[in-house]
């Protein structure tokens, strides 16, 4: 009788010899390439086919332990189940492991797809490659997107396990990496945040309940939910998205050369949902290991008090500068209060104050905005707002005076923009985490959050590389549940 190998074997050259036979096709390329596609991966679950029956029929030990207890290897008992891969589902079947001094209706081990790596039924490849998808789009075109690769796609709820399995090994990763070689002698830290919309639990509770099919005109069915759901007016200064801000921080170095500084160097973004501090204790954490204390340290943010106290706690050593455009677009603000929008000398006003910061004058030009908060009458229409507006800005500038030394720094060569973080925050959190529509909860956003952080860092291989090591991840029963999150007004 012929053996499992035998058969595998057989199905491998009859699929080689399908895919051959499309190569002597009179059609055209697309139709070629289409039906070539389809044909190879046939090809590739045979070959993954005839792969895993040989590791199913290799000889193991008689007993092993696994966490503590002792299992006896029974070969001729098995478990057959569908394992999805990147080139479609297979049929795998194995021996499985039975518990000694265990009824043998228990619940058996299967040390066979330990060894393999296996996740929950999909292999590692399957698993990161869904987690990437949904890391760089919607949840639904990721599945359509690796539906168009592979033609076959995990659903929707294998989807969610997969992110929160590979998700929740992201910060681990980024916490054992070493530091990168060929670092610079200058430590630049950046650090901004924005805010992604989060589901309240009224929406929670209302997408939970069965889906009603609605009866009547589109018309009337818009009119049913508006009754049944409706938005209460915003009143002034309520948000207008129950959003929850992410902190994110850029860790690069620069390198003296001849000709100034080289970089950025080894750019590294992480970032969380959870607070200023924590996001300062994890950048403090991989600052000592690229050499904070030992290195010149800039550290460059915007105006938010939140970031420059935690900053004065975890990097008491950094030189500090506060980012130049938002100063810049202040100084716009103002202009705009005693000159018409495009103007020539309201291009010339600017650019004359710019000149004084850039020469290290803050209190020239501070002294230059009090005396243009005096002429502007204590009444009229909007003279209120441009004094508190002025106001402000004029406290603002002084209380950062100490990090606008924009002429020392630029005479070093060193960076006054904090343009690094912003696109990081522009592509970590804007692209993926508040699209039109998106409503997450606490703990998905933030795996996500991670995710994204390896992907901008183009650390992904090591990533991969590093789940192999530890032989595959293992997937929840049941993905997170969203944790809702209510807005401070």
């Amino acid at each position: 009788m012929e053996t499992s190998i035998a058969r595998a074997e057989r199905d491998v050259q009859r699929a080689f010899e399908a895919a051959l036979e499309h190569t002597e096709s009179q059609g055209d390329l697309h139709a070629t390439e289409s039906a070539l596609w389809t044909a190879l991966l046939a090809l590739g679950r045979a070959m993954v086919t005839l792969f895993l029956v040989r590791t199913a029929r290799r000889a193991r030990s008689a007993s092993y332990r696994h966490e503590g207890f002792l299992y006896v290897f029974d070969s001729k008992r098995t478990r057959s189940s569908e394992i999805g891969t990147r080139f479609g589902k297979v049929t795998f079947v194995r021996g499985v492991g039975r518990r000694l001094g265990v009824s043998q209706w228990k619940k058996v081990d299967l040390p066979v797809d330990r060894e393999l790596g296996l996740c929950g039924g999909f292999s590692l490849g399957t698993t990161l490659g869904v987690a990437r998808l949904c890391a760089m789009m919607a949840f639904a075109q990721a599945r359509d997107t690796f539906r168009q690769f592979h033609e076959w796609a995990p659903s929707s709820r294998a989807g969610l396990r997969m992110v929160d399995a590979v998700g929740s090994e992201a910060k681990p990763f980024l916490d054992q990496a070493p530091a990168p070689d060929g670092d610079g002698e200058i430590l630049v830290i950046q650090v901004d945040g924005r805010g992604a919309p989060m589901i309240t639990s009224t929406e929670r509770e209302r997408r939970a309940r069965p889906h009603q099919p609605r009866t009547g005109t589109k018309r009337n069915q818009r009119r049913t939910k508006r009754r049944e759901h409706p938005r209460p007016r915003r009143r002034k200064g309520d948000k207008s998205k129950n959003a929850k801000v992410a902190v994110l921080g850029v860790i690069y170095t620069l390198r003296k050369t001849e000709d100034g500084y080289e970089g950025p160097l080894n750019k590294q973004v992480i970032g969380t949902f959870a607070s200023h501090r924590a996001l300062m204790r994890w950048l403090r954490e991989q600052a000592d290991k690229r050499g904070y204390g030992r290195k010149k340290t800039l550290f460059l943010a915007d105006g938010s008090d939140h970031i420059w106290r935690t900053q004065a706690e975890f990097f008491p050593q950094a030189q500090e500068c506060l980012d130049w455009y938002h100063v810049v677009e202040k100084l716009w603000e103002v202009g705009r209060f005693f000159f018409a929008e495009g103007s020539s000398p309201l291009t010339q006003w600017v650019a004359a104050r710019k000149e004084l910061l850039r020469a290290g004058k803050v209190w020239d030009v501070v002294d230059d905005l009090i005396a243009h908060k005096k002429r502007i009458p204590k009444t009229g229409p909007g003279t209120k707002h441009k004094r508190k507006r002025l106001d402000d800005i004029i406290t603002h500038f002084a209380d950062h005076s100490d990090r606008m030394r924009y002429d020392v720094l630029r005479s070093q060569g060193l960076d006054i923009g904090t343009g690094a973080v912003e696109g990081a925050v522009r592509n970590v959190v804007a692209v993926r985490l508040d699209g039109p529509g998106m409503r997450w909860g606490r703990e998905r956003s933030e795996l996500i959050l991670h995710l994204r952080c390896i992907l901008v860092s183009n650390q992904w291989d090591d990533f991969a590389a590093y789940l192999a090591e530890r032989n595959g991840i293992k997937l929840p029963a049941q993905p997170t549940q969203a944790t809702p999150h209510a807005a401070a007004a």
